[in-house]
Protein backbone atom coordinates (compact mmCIF):
# COMPACT_ATOMS: atom_id res chain seq x y z
CA UNK A 1 0.00 0.00 0.00
CA UNK A 2 2.87 2.41 0.79
CA UNK A 3 4.40 1.83 -2.65
CA UNK A 4 1.08 2.59 -4.33
CA UNK A 5 0.64 5.77 -2.29
CA UNK A 6 4.21 6.86 -3.04
CA UNK A 7 3.65 6.21 -6.76
CA UNK A 8 0.48 8.33 -6.71
CA UNK A 9 2.26 11.21 -4.96
CA UNK A 10 5.14 11.05 -7.45
CA UNK A 11 2.75 10.96 -10.45
CA UNK A 12 0.85 13.94 -9.07
CA UNK A 13 4.04 15.93 -8.54
CA UNK A 14 5.33 15.23 -12.05
CA UNK A 15 2.03 15.96 -13.78
CA UNK A 16 1.61 19.17 -11.79
CA UNK A 17 4.79 20.57 -13.32
CA UNK A 18 3.91 20.03 -16.96
CA UNK A 19 2.09 22.71 -19.00
CA UNK A 20 -1.60 22.09 -19.56
CA UNK A 21 -2.45 22.12 -23.29
CA UNK A 22 -6.20 21.99 -23.88
CA UNK A 23 -7.42 21.35 -27.42
CA UNK A 24 -7.17 24.39 -29.70
CA UNK A 25 -5.21 26.30 -27.08
CA UNK A 26 -1.69 27.58 -27.52
CA UNK A 27 0.26 27.85 -24.29
CA UNK A 28 3.97 28.26 -23.75
CA UNK A 29 3.82 27.96 -19.96
CA UNK A 30 1.36 26.30 -17.59
CA UNK A 31 0.22 29.61 -16.14
CA UNK A 32 0.10 31.57 -19.43
CA UNK A 33 -3.07 32.23 -21.35
CA UNK A 34 -3.97 30.65 -24.69
CA UNK A 35 -2.57 32.20 -27.87
CA UNK A 36 0.23 34.24 -26.30
CA UNK A 37 1.60 35.27 -29.70
CA UNK A 38 4.96 36.40 -28.38
CA UNK A 39 7.49 37.26 -31.10
CA UNK A 40 9.83 34.64 -29.68
CA UNK A 41 7.33 31.74 -29.57
CA UNK A 42 8.54 28.86 -31.74
CA UNK A 43 5.13 27.97 -33.17
CA UNK A 44 2.64 29.26 -35.72
CA UNK A 45 1.45 32.00 -33.34
CA UNK A 46 4.96 33.29 -32.73
CA UNK A 47 5.80 33.13 -36.44
CA UNK A 48 2.66 35.13 -37.28
CA UNK A 49 3.39 37.73 -34.58
CA UNK A 50 6.97 38.11 -35.79
CA UNK A 51 5.86 38.38 -39.45
CA UNK A 52 3.39 41.16 -38.54
CA UNK A 53 6.05 43.04 -36.57
CA UNK A 54 8.62 42.65 -39.36
CA UNK A 55 6.12 43.81 -42.01
CA UNK A 56 5.57 47.02 -40.05
CA UNK A 57 9.24 47.61 -39.27
CA UNK A 58 10.21 47.03 -42.90
CA UNK A 59 8.17 50.10 -43.85
CA UNK A 60 9.79 52.45 -41.32
CA UNK A 61 11.93 55.03 -43.11
CA UNK A 62 14.73 54.83 -40.54
CA UNK A 63 14.31 51.86 -38.20
CA UNK A 64 17.35 52.76 -36.12
CA UNK A 65 16.23 56.33 -35.34
CA UNK A 66 13.73 54.99 -32.79
CA UNK A 67 16.06 53.21 -30.36
CA UNK A 68 14.27 52.41 -27.08
CA UNK A 69 11.06 54.22 -28.12
CA UNK A 70 7.85 52.27 -27.46
CA UNK A 71 4.37 52.25 -28.87
CA UNK A 72 1.28 50.09 -28.46
CA UNK A 73 -0.53 49.42 -31.72
CA UNK A 74 -4.07 48.10 -32.06
CA UNK A 75 -4.47 46.24 -35.36
CA UNK A 76 -7.54 44.70 -36.97
CA UNK A 77 -7.02 42.20 -39.80
CA UNK A 78 -9.03 40.34 -42.40
CA UNK A 79 -8.33 36.60 -42.77
CA UNK A 80 -6.20 37.22 -45.88
CA UNK A 81 -3.87 39.50 -43.89
CA UNK A 82 -5.38 42.76 -45.12
CA UNK A 83 -5.14 45.48 -42.48
CA UNK A 84 -8.62 46.79 -41.73
CA UNK A 85 -7.73 49.31 -39.01
CA UNK A 86 -4.73 50.54 -37.07
CA UNK A 87 -4.54 52.89 -34.08
CA UNK A 88 -1.81 53.74 -31.60
CA UNK A 89 -2.03 54.00 -27.86
CA UNK A 90 0.44 54.66 -25.10
CA UNK A 91 3.87 55.52 -26.37
CA UNK A 92 6.19 58.03 -27.96
CA UNK A 93 3.96 60.17 -30.20
CA UNK A 94 6.39 60.48 -33.10
CA UNK A 95 7.26 56.78 -33.02
CA UNK A 96 3.58 55.83 -32.84
CA UNK A 97 2.80 58.07 -35.83
CA UNK A 98 5.65 56.49 -37.80
CA UNK A 99 4.43 52.97 -36.92
CA UNK A 100 0.84 53.75 -37.92
CA UNK A 101 2.06 55.09 -41.25
CA UNK A 102 4.32 52.05 -41.73
CA UNK A 103 1.46 49.65 -40.89
CA UNK A 104 -0.76 51.34 -43.46
CA UNK A 105 1.92 50.75 -46.14
CA UNK A 106 2.85 47.20 -45.03
CA UNK A 107 1.83 43.96 -46.68
CA UNK A 108 0.92 41.41 -44.03
CA UNK A 109 1.01 37.64 -44.48
CA UNK A 110 -2.27 35.75 -44.65
CA UNK A 111 -3.17 33.73 -41.59
CA UNK A 112 -2.25 30.04 -41.78
CA UNK A 113 -5.37 28.80 -39.97
CA UNK A 114 -8.65 29.93 -38.48
CA UNK A 115 -7.25 29.50 -34.94
CA UNK A 116 -4.31 31.79 -35.63
CA UNK A 117 -6.62 34.31 -37.30
CA UNK A 118 -8.93 34.34 -34.29
CA UNK A 119 -5.96 35.02 -32.04
CA UNK A 120 -4.77 37.98 -34.17
CA UNK A 121 -7.93 39.35 -35.85
CA UNK A 122 -7.97 42.20 -33.36
CA UNK A 123 -4.61 42.42 -31.68
CA UNK A 124 -2.33 44.64 -29.69
CA UNK A 125 1.39 44.85 -30.25
CA UNK A 126 3.90 46.68 -28.11
CA UNK A 127 6.77 47.55 -30.41
CA UNK A 128 10.09 48.87 -29.18
CA UNK A 129 12.56 50.62 -31.47
CA UNK A 130 15.88 48.95 -32.20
Amino acid sequence: MNKFLMLMVLAGAVSGCTPFHPDNCHKTMALSDCNSGRFTDQDEYGRQALAIKQAIESQLADQYAWKDKKCRLHLDFAYDGTLKNVASRDGNRAYCAALVSAAQKATFPPFPSQHVYEAFASSRFVITGK
